[in-house]
């Protein structure tokens, strides 16, 4: 994850202010550093003015070197950076060579010069009464140039920290009610994608904040309703099953034959359904349950459940082969939830294949993975992907048996595979999340032991036979 994509509203609210604070601060505090260094060049230049200017009094009292180089001394540090010239004689020490003295006094006008490698210079023309001409020379300090400049400088930094200090700490306590207000919908819209339909956001912040409150307070309202009336609904359909339920168990005790046992049992598991699916729907979404709390063994659901079908195929003269791995191989999925899609897979075969046709059934440790596979000697399935689809059909029901499956077979960590068997059929194998090595042994390598059931006990591959006559593909 980059670092734009980790970063908060918050953090990016206050890094957007920290930049426009910074940018608006250093508009005005960059003219400011440079116009400050511009005053004390010229308060430097000023100086150099004055202790030019003081020459210049003294040399029109008097024109006598020895009292011009005793006033010249008297002048204490200026001294440093002053001279006369004088009838071709110096008093001090001139900064500017000779001859930047000698156009000023032609020009006969005060001239700043800077010659090269030195200071930079005022050298003023003083006319004489005997009609001479004097040059006095002052340089500008390089210190006297930058005095005041650092403190100047370092004021207008501390002016620009603290107005960008103020301006984004204001920033930063707007945006944490933004933020506040963002984190708080996502935390209502992660308890809505969970299934928890109760949160709901505070209605505060900004204009396009509230208005976001408000319709997501709206949505999960909805929601709540339609998932409240959807439940009600399933459970009274549920519940209106007991009548004609009821009625079936009725006239199952008035049978005689032998098969009552089987109509009896085959009503019972249904009545166990419905029951199930009213408490289910009334309760509301189920709790995500947690990997392992709830596993079973899947050659024994398998086995067990394989006692109904096996005598039902037998009942419409159906082979069917049933191949159960060495157990216990347990697969993280819940009895009842394994039960339901081995019905629903084998519900398909029976409904969807005329009687007579063969079917087979393995489970166990398939490939280094559980499978749960279930085959058929039918015409097929013409397009796997299209059948996996919920809702989905290609013969005419409701398409939600493999979706059944399917979602079974998620849960526990593992997925679903359609293709057609090796006797021309269709194929549904529910391959489960690997387990540890506990003992199982894998069939498709050596030492492989499975146990026959309904009459067969070997892995020939020879098809079931298969009635004469068309059928319609599994949805």
């Amino acid at each position: 994850m980059g670092v734009a994509d980790a970063m908060t509203l918050r953090g990016w609210h206050a890094r957007l202010s920290l930049g426009i604070s910074l940018l608006t601060a250093l508009a005005f505090a960059l003219p400011l550093a440079f116009f400050a260094r511009q005053q004390a060049a010229e308060r430097a230049q000023q100086t150099s003015e004055r202790r030019a200017a003081t020459l210049v009094t003294v040399l029109g009292a008097t024109q006598r070197r020895s009292e011009l180089a005793a006033a010249w001394r008297s002048s204490g540090d200026d001294a440093l950076s002053t001279c006369v010239r004088l009838g071709g004689g110096v008093v001090g020490r001139c900064p500017a060579p000779a001859a930047y003295a000698e156009r000023a006094a032609e020009r006969r006008r005060a001239l700043w010069v800077r010659p090269p490698g030195r200071e930079e210079v005022l050298l003023l023309p003083v006319s004489l009464p005997d009609g001479g001409t004097a040059v006095v020379e002052s340089a500008v300090r390089e210190e006297e140039r930058s005095e005041g400049v650092l403190a100047a400088w370092l004021l207008l930094a501390g002016a620009v920290a603290a107005l960008t200090l103020i301006s984004v700490t204001g920033a930063d306590r707007m945006a944490r009610r933004l933020n506040r207000s963002a984190t708080e919908l996502a935390r209502a819209a992660a308890a809505v994608g969970e299934g928890d339909f109760r949160g709901r956001v505070a209605v505060e912040g900004p204009v396009e904040v509230r208005r976001v409150g408000r319709a997501f307070n709206a949505m999960a309202d909805r929601i709540d309703e339609l998932m409240r009336a959807e439940r009600e609904l399933l459970a009274d359909l549920s519940h209106r099953l007991r009548t004609p339920l009821t009625a079936l168990r009725l006239e199952a005790d008035l049978l005689a034959v032998p098969a009552d046992s089987r109509l009896r049992a085959g009503l019972t598991a249904l009545d166990r359904e419905v029951t199930s699916l009213i408490s289910t729907t009334r309760s509301g979404p189920a709790r995500e349950r947690l990997p392992g709390r709830s596993s079973s063994d899947l050659p024994a659901v398998v086995g067990g459940r394989m006692e109904f079908w096996s005598a039902l195929a037998e009942a419409q003269g159906r082979e069917c082969r049933v191949w159960l791995g060495r157990g216990p191989l347990p697969v993280d999925l819940p009895a009842d939830d394994l039960t339901a899609a081995l019905d629903a897979l084998l519900g398909n075969v029976f409904r969807h294949t005329p009687p007579g046709t063969g079917c087979g059934v393995q489970a166990g440790l398939l490939s280094g993975a559980p499978r749960l596979v279930v085959e058929d000697a039918g015409p097929g399935i013409e397009s796997p992907a299209l059948a996996a689809a919920r809702g989905a059909s290609e013969g005419g029901s409701s398409g939600l048996g493999l979706d059944i499956a399917g979602k079974a077979a998620e849960a526990a960590g593992g997925r679903l595979v359609v293709d057609r068997s090796p006797w021309g059929g269709a194929r549904v194998t529910m391959v489960f999340a690997p387990v540890p090595d506990d003992g199982a042994v894998d069939a498709s390598g050596n030492g492989h032991r499975w146990t026959g059931r309904s009459g067969h006990r070997n892995a020939s591959g020879r098809p079931p036979r298969n009635a004469a006559g068309g059928g319609t593909a599994e949805t």
